[in-house]
């Protein structure tokens, strides 16, 4: 015991070990997914819900008229709506528990755990939850039902054994705002005032169509801020394959070794840097901030590309400060001019001020000239690693193993090794996100088809005065639909403000604490998320126009005035 010295114990939790660090990380991310995205789902499935109970009830008015004329009472007559919206409430929840609880779960879990090693899947039933979302759909159904009922059998009996009376047409705003209103064709003006003529209608059809827009740009604007991070990280701003750091203090054996690897031909260049990694809390947990500190400053540029993010301006250098990572700059909430406070490996406190920060999207990185380092770390620079690029990227892992055989190298960081990890992290996020994806395309197709025969079917009777009027199929078709068209594209519009702050919202939290996903949604997001409900709104279109073809324009204008 004495020969050993004074000994050192670490005592390290299972937050201190990487893979799970990294693996409760991500949970907690797809668990803010999982906050997110039923939120909205829910939303527009309720309003569906919502508009097909008050058109069933709407539908069966006559129906209603001859129970009451039969000698039903309003409690009567409301049992066979109720029980009917309970039922149908009841369904749904017991399908969607089984989807939810056994199916889902499984398959992000599979999906996520394609790269792991976990196995045994557990679902966990939460009655909570049943419940809350059983409250949420009788609420959409049967109180949606209710509510139509209680204004419904507030008129009289002789009232609701004839049809219901179109809504009265009346001027809008618009008509106001002359230069406008002259410029538009009849068909038009005709639009307009049926758009605010149906205002329930028109608020249903642009909330349901901004939702599932809103939920497609999220989807669409993760995979895309997602995408090619691992390759950007180290193909063009990470050049260097591998940091070497060495021993304390080296043999003259040790040192030719080293040089002599240094030196041959798998090695296409190296630069001798200080490197230091520093512990700083930050939200919670410890995170490893990288400090290089390169001998030549003016050569870093070789091997790490220094630039603004939204600029692409290059960054240098300088005497003024030190320039950090991006991510690092956010979760301190620092910005140039400011300081960064850090205490070193040998418990020296030091306040560095930051002259620019950097893209960077993966690591804690604190870069320095060694005017700057001299000035605030009150030493000279002595290179103790440096940043090696191969000739043979494919030779990285057999390089590093020679490496530590010279005894020279105390440790070696291999940006592969990085790379997969990130590509992992992607891979399991990207088949989650295309389910997600999938999941709101889904709904749109339903909220579609379900605000487009919910209008056809309450408009029959006008759309056979048109035709009688003399109106061709396809005028008719427009007549009807070009109401859709508009409303789809004020929805789309909406839609793409609420995906823009969801995108930004998920993306802010998503990354773990020492990533950073690409903020910004590209162009194609926004062409793919608009292009989904346009097409099956065009799609639609051809099934109300095989409607309207079909419409008996005797049948339909028959009266029982």
């Amino acid at each position: 015991m004495k020969q050993l010295g004074s000994i050192s114990y670490y005592v390290n939790d299972r937050k201190n070990d990487s893979g799970y660090d990294t693996y409760q990380s991500n949970s907690e991310k797809i668990e803010l997914i999982t906050n997110i995205f039923p939120v909205f789902l829910f939303a527009v499935a309720a309003l569906v819900s919502f508009s097909t109970m008050t058109r069933f009830i709407d539908e069966e008015r006559q129906n209603i008229g001859v129970l009451r004329a039969l000698g039903y009472s309003k409690l009567d007559t409301s049992l066979k709506f109720v029980i009917y919206s309970l039922t149908a409430a009841l369904t749904g929840v017991f399908i969607g528990a089984i989807g939810g609880y056994w199916i889902l779960p499984r398959i992000i879990f599979n999906a996520y755990t394609a790269n792991l090693t976990l196995t045994n899947f557990q679902s966990s039933f939460s009655w909570k939850y049943l419940f809350l979302t059983f409250l949420i759909s009788i609420l959409c159904t049967t109180g949606a039902a209710v509510i139509q009922l209680f204004i419904v059998l507030r008129a009289k009996t002789s009232e609701l054994l004839l049809p219901k009376p179109p809504k009265n047409g009346s001027r809008i705003l618009l008509e106001k705002i002359k230069p406008f209103w002259q410029h538009l064709s009849f068909n038009y003006k005709v639009t307009l005032r049926n758009i605010f003529r149906y205002k329930v209608k028109m608020i249903m059809t642009i909330l349901g169509i901004a939702g599932c827009t809103g939920l497609l740009m999220m989807g669409f604007g993760i995979r895309d801020s997602l995408a090619g991070i691992g390759q950007k990280q180290y193909s063009e701003i990470i050049k260097y394959d591998l940091i070497a750091i060495d021993k304390n203090s080296l043999s003259s054996e040790q040192s030719t070794k080293l040089n002599q690897k240094l030196s041959s031909s798998q090695v296409n260049k190296y630069l001798p840097v200080y490197f230091e990694n520093v512990s700083k809390k930050i939200a919670g947990t410890n995170q490893d901030l990288s400090i290089i500190v390169p001998e030549k400053s003016s050569q870093i540029s070789k091997y790490i590309s220094l630039r603004n993010r939204s600029s692409g301006q290059k960054i240098n250098l300088n005497s003024r400060g030190i320039v950090i990572s991006e991510k690092l700059a956010k979760l301190l909430n620092l910005s140039i001019g400011d300081e960064l406070s850090l205490v070193t490996t040998n418990g020296k406190k030091v306040k560095l001020p930051i002259s620019n920060i950097c893209e960077m999207y993966m690591g804690h990185y604190v870069l320095m000239n060694s005017n700057v380092y001299q000035k605030y770390f009150n030493k000279k620079v002595n290179s103790n690693a440096q940043l090696i690029e191969l000739n043979n990227k494919k030779q990285t892992n057999s390089f590093a193993n020679s490496l530590m055989k010279t005894g020279a190298v105390s440790a070696i960081n291999l940006n592969t090794n990085n790379q997969q990890i990130i590509d992992s992290l992607i891979q399991s996020m990207n088949k989650v996100i295309f389910l997600l994806i999938g999941l709101a395309a889904l709904l749109a197709v339903v909220v579609i088809f379900t605000l487009t025969t919910t209008n056809l079917e309450e408009r029959m009777r006008e759309i056979a005065t048109l035709k009688v009027l003399g109106f061709y199929n396809n005028e008719a078709s427009l007549y009807i639909y070009r109401e859709t068209i508009i409303l789809s594209i004020f929805g789309i519009l909406i839609g793409f403000l609420v995906g823009n702050w969801l995108h930004g919202f998920i993306i802010d939290n998503l990354a773990p604490l020492n990533a950073m996903f690409r903020p910004g949604i590209l162009f194609s997001n926004y062409l793919l998320s608009a292009l989904i409900p346009l097409v099956i709104t065009g799609i639609m279109a051809i099934f109300v126009n095989r409607k309207i073809k079909e419409v008996n324009m005797l049948e339909a204008l028959k009266s029982v005035d």
